[in-house]
């Protein structure tokens, strides 16, 4: 009998921890992409597989030999903390750039210094889809836009969290 009523207390604690453990509701809060909730794949090959479980990436490439998809230059740079990118192509043979990220906050920074891609990001990789199709499913899949340039304004409803770097958030509004 003892044992049961520590089982269900230990149990009932698991799942306070939890609930309390989720992300921000909307606000503008802080805390890291960490909470947030957002998807992860630890390699390209996980990568490849969630974008295809809500969208579609096929003809999966590590090189461009095309001259394809974004974000090329800056995956040889270290400061963007880019592991890995490849590129493959969605439904309507537009392209989508995968990239596997070691420090997502190294990544945000450079972002935000640099060109400033809008790209949808879950905890360790970032996908930056042509076609607002596969934006779509990615975002209903948990990902968030990462925005790191002033002037868009978000509608009031959707979520806007504090990214890793300053000037930079993350949000489930895309513009179409």
């Amino acid at each position: 009998m003892r044992l049961s009523r520590t089982l269900m207390a230990g149990a009932a604690l698991i799942a306070l921890a939890s609930l309390t453990g989720c992300g921000g509701d909307g606000d503008a809060g802080g805390g890291s992409t960490g909470d947030l909730g957002l998807p992860a794949a630890g390699d390209m090959a996980s990568i490849e597989k969630f974008v295809n479980q809500h969208a579609q990436c096929n003809n999966l490439r590590p090189s461009d030999d095309e001259g394809s998809g974004l974000l090329e230059k800056e995956a040889a740079d270290p400061a963007w903390a880019i592991k890995e990118r490849a590129v493959c192509d969605d439904g309507s043979h537009q392209t989508i750039t995968l990239l596997a990220i070691s420090d997502m906050a190294k990544f945000q920074a450079a972002n935000n210094a640099g060109k400033k891609y809008e790209a949808l990001v879950g905890k360790n990789f970032a996908v930056v889809p042509e076609g607002d199709t596969t934006v779509q499913a990615l975002m209903n899949a948990k990902m968030l836009l990462l925005v790191c340039k002033g002037g868009y304004e978000i509608p009031s409803g959707y979520a806007q969290h504090k990214g890793s770097a300053e000037g930079c958030i993350l949000t489930d509004y895309a513009r179409s």
